[in-house]
């Protein structure tokens, strides 16, 4: 089982920035931080288990990378898109699962 480095994009950590302020907003400031630390729980065990998933047929994650490969996490509300390049994954985006559409 080949191991991988986890990197997150610019725009995956504005993603993480935005959903702690709305989560933050919504709720408690410390439940913003305890909601994106879940999310990140998430992110890592991509670092084992990103072979196991095929490439995308979503026009939207093609449109963010063209062997992008995605990841439901949350309760199927958000949708991490990332991809595969040599010995690292890179989360590319972080988006709510209802724009996902093929």
């Amino acid at each position: 089982m080949k191991s991988y480095q986890v990197v997150a994009s610019k725009s995956a950590l504005e993603d993480l920035e935005g959903i702690a302020s709305f989560v933050a907003d919504k709720y408690r400031p410390e439940s913003g931080h305890k909601y994106v630390n879940k999310i990140l729980g998430e992110l890592v065990s991509l670092s084992y288990t990103a072979d196991i998933y095929p490439f995308s047929r979503y026009a939207v994650a093609k449109e963010i990378h063209s062997k992008a490969k995605t990841l439901s996490i949350i309760n199927h509300k958000w949708t991490v898109v990332f991809h595969v390049y040599e010995n690292f994954i890179i989360v590319d985006r972080i988006i709510p699962s209802k724009m996902m559409v093929k």
